[in-house]
């Protein structure tokens, strides 16, 4: 990741806080989750294809925090408009 690893981990680990408070109780029904994050780089890159570690840590962190707290992850549906904010809406239950 580089000189700005530590940040994006502080970062991260500040963003699953946040996600733990809004966490629906383990009641067996199905519930969605919503993260929106960084906005896609694709045209200040000039490249189609290319890899957003720092999103892909942050998601990442929050699944991985998830499963560790007892929830399972059921689907992913990520929403990528040209240059707005991604969306990730996790089902989990």
């Amino acid at each position: 990741m580089g000189v700005f690893s530590k940040d994006y981990e502080k970062e991260a680990e500040e963003l699953w806080e946040d996600v733990r408070n809004d966490l629906r109780p383990k009641d067996g029904f199905k519930h969605v989750l919503s993260i929106s994050g960084a906005s896609n780089t694709s045209k200040i890159t000039g490249k189609t294809f290319h890899c957003t570690d720092v999103y892909d840590m942050m998601i990442n962190t929050i699944i991985e925090k998830m499963q560790k707290y007892g929830y399972s992850i059921i689907d992913m549906k990520i929403t990528d408009a040209y240059l707005a904010p991604v969306r990730t809406i996790i089902i989990y239950e």
